[in-house]
């Protein structure tokens, strides 16, 4: 009987860590969302994100345990950051990316965020107030913010402030190439998708915005881009972390788009995240952000932080492009 009854104890214990692994690694379940919801007007697609795809409680708990809790580098002022996160395609995590953002901000001292979805925010008035404008998963945002709006936001960057790419950041200037050059890749499709779990290598990892990972390789289930031809530039931008193409799962796994499947089995190399200077201002991009999971993971955040105080101009770090590195030094994936 005693026996039974540790069993019993031992198998109700061990539940609520099972039911929280299961959390950290697939998000709370959520019921399906509304037939042709990517079609709504955006304020039916908004109400969708910030309903049915806000972050629960539990996500919440989780974020605010990832979170840094200090800044890397000083701030040398107070620091604002206009998160931006209107798109033409909606991707689920926006909600999620925004909380995390602002949590990021609070908990740190690095900034604060002000989350908006207004296109006038781009005037050359309202942008002075910033040090930084992050595009959360903007797909097609150059069509949401018009003429003016492209034309305030290069003349801001241009002018010493600093832009933050997240994920879908990169699927949009198709068609303006100073808005292309900015960023410094467009999106050309997913062969990685969001399930698989993919490995990924550093570039000097012993660079600032790469701290976050601890000189380390890793895995983690994302959905990673591929770059529109010539749209991404050794030449022009420092590379920070790539797929760590050595491992077979990058190029051979069930879980690549099917139809996309020779970009990862013909790729060379990939770059995933990567800084620049883009006249006088500081541009940090990252192709993580698609699962609302890469909001909770603490090396992610770490690297994002890093990324933005770089942007922003607290963090130093070496701008060199890759391809005027003599020597690279590559911190691989770890075996499975």
């Amino acid at each position: 009987m005693k026996s039974l009854l540790v069993l019993a104890l031992s198998f109700i214990l061990a539940c609520p860590a099972r039911a929280h692994s299961d959390l950290e690694e697939h998000g709370s379940p959520r019921e399906r969302a509304p037939d042709n919801w990517t079609k709504f007007e955006w304020p039916k697609m908004k109400a969708v994100l910030f309903g049915q795809y806000a972050p629960t409680e539990e996500e919440l708990e989780l974020i605010d345990r990832a979170v840094p809790k200090k800044p890397t580098a000083k701030p040398a002022k107070e620091r604002r950051i206009l998160v931006f996160y209107r798109c033409l395609y909606p991707h689920t995590a926006i909600t999620t990316a925004c909380e995390t953002f602002e949590r990021i901000g609070a908990s740190t001292g690095a900034y604060t965020a002000v989350i908006s979805d207004n296109p006038a925010d781009f005037t050359p008035e309202n942008l002075k107030s910033f040090d930084a404008v992050l595009l959360n998963n903007t797909v097609n945002y150059d069509k949401i913010i018009g003429e003016k709006g492209k034309q305030a936001i290069l003349d801001f960057v241009r002018s010493g402030k600093g832009l933050i790419g997240i994920h879908a950041a990169s699927d949009a200037a198709k068609d303006w190439k100073e808005g292309a050059e900015m960023m410094g890749g467009i999106f050309g499709g997913h062969p990685w998708l969001p399930n698989g779990n993919w490995a990924f290598q550093l570039e000097t990892p012993d660079h600032p915005v790469n701290a976050g990972f601890k000189g380390k390789g890793f895995w983690l289930r994302d959905e990673i881009y591929s770059y529109r031809s010539g749209t991404f530039s050794r030449s022009r931008s420092r590379v920070l972390v790539g797929l760590d193409l050595s491992k077979d799962e990058n190029r051979n796994s069930p879980e690549l788009h099917k139809d996309q499947r020779n970009v990862a089995q013909n790729a060379k190399e990939h770059p995933v995240s990567w800084i620049h200077q883009f006249g006088g201002g500081r541009v940090f991009y990252t192709s993580f952000g698609h699962r609302n999971t890469v909001y909770w993971n603490a090396p992610v955040l770490q690297h994002m932080l890093d990324g933005i105080q770089f942007a922003l101009g607290d963090l130093e770090g070496s701008t060199t492009p890759s391809a005027d590195l003599e020597d690279v030094e590559i911190a691989p994936a770890p075996e499975k």
